[in-house]
């Protein structure tokens, strides 16, 4: 099955507190990478970051990572395996430059995204060209 060869796996999150320090919510969705957490939320698929509870018992378990999440696409009908998987393989086909052109730039309703896409290692020449600096 194709959710084997992704590492695909069925998970619960957990995020809060909330209003109150006793008040959370659970949900259930899908583990990419160890980290990430794919979930339905009324017809909306969204993106989080998440960390492993750490207790034996909890072998499925994960918390917010606190990323703020992502909303990847709305009125998604269908089983969220199938979906995540798709996604996936959709994004895997595509490089990083067409990506930002096909998806970020076309944002309807957007205001600037604010991207930091050179790491303190690299360097910028005055003619704007980039310089990678190990």
């Amino acid at each position: 099955m194709t959710e084997w060869v992704m590492g695909l796996e069925r998970v619960s999150m957990v995020q809060g507190p909330y209003d109150l320090p006793y008040m959370y919510e659970i949900c259930e969705g899908i583990l990419y990478d160890h980290q990430y957490f794919f979930y339905l939320e009324n017809d909306i698929l969204c993106l989080r970051h998440v960390k492993k509870v750490e207790q034996s018992y909890h072998t499925h378990l994960y918390l917010d990572g606190e990323s703020g999440g992502l909303q990847l696409a709305e009125g998604v009908q269908g089983e969220v395996m199938q979906v995540v998987t798709e996604i996936i393989e959709r994004l895997r086909a595509k490089d990083g430059l067409t990506f930002l052109f096909d998806e970020l730039l076309w944002l309807h309703g957007r205001g600037p995204i604010e991207l930091n896409l050179f790491n303190k290692k690299d360097e910028v020449t005055p003619s704007g060209r980039q310089l990678a600096t190990k």
